[in-house]
């Protein structure tokens, strides 16, 4: 009966003898992770000494790699295995700043001290339950898609038998009904924002009337440069070309594509932003380093979360707290979309439909045509008499 092969990474008994006086060879199988059995030595001045040298030249052979997983890796070193991957990815810059606050404020302080194989389907279940109860359902479920991706890795180094994560419970998120501006409303913000002198100096005005008139993300908005403007020929358009990002140990950036492949996009401008941004182009004295159509107020790129947080002050000074930049989006792409759908999508840059009908479109369900049927109901008292005689 052929012998049973020893485990990957383990080695067999270890043998030692005097080959001469003060010089020990200690001799050991040890079956290597290409899955071969080979012959290993090392040397001491006693039988002892050898054999500590064996084991310890054994040990380092075994050794996984630094980027290596086993079943006996702790979940934070798994991270920060999938992350360093992550960013050799062509993933956009906020994305991969997201996954990495989910990893190391979440994954990490939560279940990073577990071992691949003690990453159970219920105890998976029940940090990403915990995360839902105590933080929401959003950071719930983006946990759930960074575990899944790294505990795929560990799958992918025959660490786990498969992705556990599949197994578990999907975060329940409640829809709410998209909330959109009506035409009055456009109006009467657009008023007050006006007359506001806080949110005149912040530059908020002109920035919320592009975005009213074109349904781009707040990011894409503060990277346009007066070079993706064509504001001259008959049909003016605005070139979405990227989206400004904050990048680790760099700052502030232009991230030269939008969020997605089909957030590239021309867009053609309506005359009321047409007119402000020749407005604009006007009252420019000195340019800026960029070139940007809404610099800060020293030329250089705005923040994002700044804009946030001055336009928060200013919904709560014009009395419409629930507006958020993202409801302009939502407005537009609903205006839009009443008439054609896959115009809003593109629009919004899109690729499919279905993103754009379910989270940006407010909906109003049509009735069926019953008007014949429920005319009855208004029938004059005699004439509904006659028609019961004659029945």
């Amino acid at each position: 009966m052929p012998r049973k092969p020893l485990p990957l990474g383990t080695y067999g008994r270890i043998s030692r003898k005097e080959i001469e006086t003060g010089r020990w060879r200690a001799l050991a199988r040890f079956r290597d992770f290409d899955g071969r059995t080979r012959q290993v030595e090392a040397w001491g001045k006693s039988g002892a000494a050898a054999e500590r040298a064996l084991v310890s030249a054994m040990t380092d052979r075994s050794a996984p790699a630094a980027d290596s997983i086993t079943p006996e890796t702790r979940l934070a070193a798994v991270g920060r295995i999938w992350l360093a991957e992550v960013a050799r990815s062509d993933l956009a810059t906020n994305t991969q700043s997201r996954y990495s606050d989910l990893v190391n404020n979440h994954v990490v302080p939560g279940i990073g001290g577990l071992q691949v194989r003690e990453a159970t389907v219920g105890s998976l279940d029940r940090f990403i339950r915990t995360v839902n109860d105590h933080v929401g359902a959003a950071t719930a479920k983006g946990c759930r898609v960074v575990l899944a991706a790294m505990l795929g890795l560990a799958a992918r180094h025959d660490a786990a038998p498969r992705n556990l994560v599949r197994d578990t419970s999907a975060v329940p998120q409640e829809r709410k009904p998209v909330r959109v501006l009506t035409e009055r409303e456009v109006r009467a913000l657009r008023g007050k924002l006006a007359a506001d002198k806080a949110t005149v100096r912040a530059d908020l005005p002109d920035i919320v009337d592009f975005m009213l008139g074109t349904g781009v993300r707040i990011g894409e908005a503060l990277a346009f440069r007066w070079a993706d403007l064509d504001l001259g020929s008959a049909i003016a358009t605005a070139t979405v070309t990227g989206t400004v990002v904050r990048v680790h140990g760099q700052g502030l950036t232009i991230q030269d594509h939008p969020k997605t492949a089909s957030g590239r996009r021309r867009l053609m401008l309506p005359p009321f932003v047409v007119s402000m941004l020749l407005r604009r182009q006007m009252d420019v004295v000195e340019g800026n380093a960029w070139d940007l159509v809404f610099p800060s107020s020293t030329g250089t790129l705005r923040e994002p979360q700044n804009v946030h947080r001055q336009w928060r002050a200013a919904r709560a000074r014009a009395g419409m707290d629930w507006i958020t930049p993202h409801v302009f989006r939502k407005s537009v792409a609903t205006v839009i979309g009443l008439g054609d759908v896959r115009a809003a999508a593109d629009q919004l840059g899109h690729s499919g439909t279905a993103v754009t009908e379910r989270h940006y479109l407010a909906k109003t369900h049509a009735g069926p045509d019953a008007r014949s049927l429920l005319e009855a109901f208004g029938q004059p008292a005699d004439e509904a008499d006659r028609s019961d005689s004659a029945g």
